[in-house]
Order: C-alpha cells, then sequence, then structure tokens
C-alpha cells in the first residue's frame, strides 16, 4: 500500500504542475493578444450532429466578415483608449 502512494504522488505532482503552466501559458496569452478564446464555425457541433451553425447560418464568408469587424472595432478601440 505505502509503495503505491509513493509511486502514485510524483506521477500527481507532474500531472497537476503540467496543468498549471498550461493555465498560465493560456492566461499569459489572453494578456498578450486580449483575445477569447472562440470555436470555429461548425467545429464541434458537426460532429454531435447539429449542422446548423448558429453564429454563421452556415455562411463561412459571415463568419469571416464578423471576424474583420470584431478587429477594426477593436483596433478602434485601442485607438481611442491611447488617446485618453
Amino acid at each position: 500500500m505505502n509503495t503505491m502512494i509513493q509511486q502514485f504522488l510524483p506521477m500527481f505532482f507532474v500531472t497537476l504542475v503540467v496543468f498549471a503552466l498550461f493555465f498560465l501559458f493560456m492566461g499569459i496569452g489572453y494578456l498578450v493578444k486580449k483575445k477569447p478564446l472562440k470555436g470555429s464555425c461548425g467545429g464541434v457541433a458537426t460532429l454531435m450532429g447539429d449542422e446548423y451553425c448558429q453564429f454563421c447560418g452556415n455562411d463561412p464568408n459571415k463568419c469571416e466578415s464578423q471576424i474583420a469587424n470584431a478587429a477594426k472595432v477593436s483596433k478602434k478601440a485601442a485607438s481611442l483608449a491611447k488617446k485618453a
């Protein structure tokens, strides 16, 4: 019993450190880019059997135009923030 715990604890701590580093780097990436994580148009939904994309209505061009509009808005907001 004692040897099983001695074998388990190092693996547990290594796994815990790997997950902590993963979330730390994700947080740093968010702080640097200021972009939230987002899904793809029809990515997991199509795997689960939902063939209709709720974001773009199955029109990939609409998704790309929404991304372009969001980029324009974020650039404008950044320029306004620098002026203030």
